[in-house]
């Protein structure tokens, strides 16, 4: 070993021990205040005291796994963080105790640094614990999906507010889209498969969780759908952002025909005119609530930021890609979601304005879509 292997071995044997008391400093809210707070607090609930004796018990073994290098050490302080970011951002909609609520947020951001500098193991294979993760994005996709497509009267039981049938099918369809992609992601092998449908979790979950921060007002946290939403759009796209990071360097050229250029344009034109959909979605939502095809919330307007502006960035860097394979995930969880907005419409058609240029816009940009989506990628696929 050479004189600077040793130096970058100790070097991240003292991340390791910073890692380390950093969650033992965190522990403190973990494992002591939190607890203290669900047992003491009127009215006790048995469902917050269960998740304050587990999060203690998860604190303890994270500590554990991440001093002794565990493999699954990085994922479990992730999941701890985000959790932990949960209830601060619990303490700080109730007004609990703000000043502690910020000293418990900036322990966390010097965790998250960490786990972002110090190298995890990364590969071409898509491994057994990105494939969990799949897996954990894949279960609360395809509750709420199915529930809001097809039994939208009770898309409150999944979902942290309450929205007309009509939303409940929109949202639904996103979720199915999303429950494809990872489906889809779970069934891959290879790295470069899921190379852009990782970033896309991210920018999906992410932007859920700003806007969600945004709108405090509107969750009631009495309800368990309000934990579990803020819970996974804050440890979904923090996890899938450090996966997209440790994996950045991972050379794994795929096998097939290279992307044609008629998909390559396409995805690149779809990519640009959704993400700047999206921007005015996340920006002015009161101006483009005003002209949504039907009636809306600035706040759903919001919501739906984030998953357009998932497709919009995936769409992009789709289009930079070489091969079939790299995208094929990616083309078909798209259309999912374009043939499940146009379904959902046709049931709703009663609600849209024939004449207004809005209707016209959405039928006919989702339609145009769903072709030239289907079109281009089986004419992809037929030439792998």
């Amino acid at each position: 070993m050479t004189t600077i292997d040793v130096f970058r071995a100790r070097a991240r044997s003292r991340q390791v021990i910073a890692l380390t008391l950093l969650l033992a400093v965190q522990f403190v809210g973990v494992g002591v205040l939190f607890p203290l707070h669900a047992f003491t607090s009127p009215p006790g609930s048995p469902a917050l005291q269960a998740f304050a004796v587990g999060l203690a018990l998860f604190g303890l073994l994270t500590i554990y796994g991440v001093w002794a290098e565990k493999r699954w050490g990085a994922w479990a302080a992730l999941t701890l963080v985000s959790f932990k970011l949960t209830i601060d951002v619990y303490s700080w909609a109730l007004g609990l105790d703000r000043p502690l609520a910020l000293l418990s947020a900036a322990v966390n951001l010097g965790i998250i640094a960490l786990l972002f500098r110090i190298p995890a193991p990364a590969g071409a294979e898509i491994s057994r614990m990105q494939k969990v993760f799949f897996g954990c994005v894949l279960a609360l996709a395809a509750n709420v999906g199915v529930i809001g497509m097809f039994n939208p009267p009770h898309a409150v039981n999944t979902l942290p507010f309450a929205v007309p049938p009509l939303h409940a099918r929109f949202l639904g369809a996103m979720y199915l889209s999303g429950a494809t992609f990872m489906a889809l992601a779970i069934l891959a092998r290879r790295w470069h498969e899921v190379r852009v449908v990782t970033p896309m979790v991210s920018v999906w979950t992410g932007l859920l969780g700003l806007v969600s921060l945004l709108h405090l007002e509107a969750f009631d946290w009495a309800r368990e759908q309000v934990w579990t939403w803020f819970a996974a759009y804050i440890a979904f796209p923090l996890i899938a952002a450090w996966m997209a990071w440790q994996q950045r360097a991972v050379e794994d050229p795929p096998e097939g025909a290279p992307l044609g250029p008629a998909l390559r344009g396409y995805l690149a034109a779809q990519g640009a005119a959704v993400t700047l959909l999206a921007l005015g979605l996340l920006l002015v939502p009161d101006a483009l609530a005003a002209r949504w095809p039907w009636k809306a919330t600035p706040l759903l307007v919001q919501i739906y930021s984030a998953p357009f502006m998932s497709y919009g960035v995936g769409s992009l860097l789709a289009a930079r890609r070489r091969a079939w394979a790299e995208v094929r995930i990616m083309i078909a969880a798209t259309l999912v979601f374009t043939v499940g907005v146009l379904g959902a419409s046709l049931v709703h058609r009663g609600l849209f304005a024939p004449a207004a240029p809005a209707t016209w816009l959405w039928f006919g940009g989702f339609a145009l879509a769903t072709a030239v989506l289907a079109a281009l990628g089986l004419l992809s696929r037929g030439r792998v």
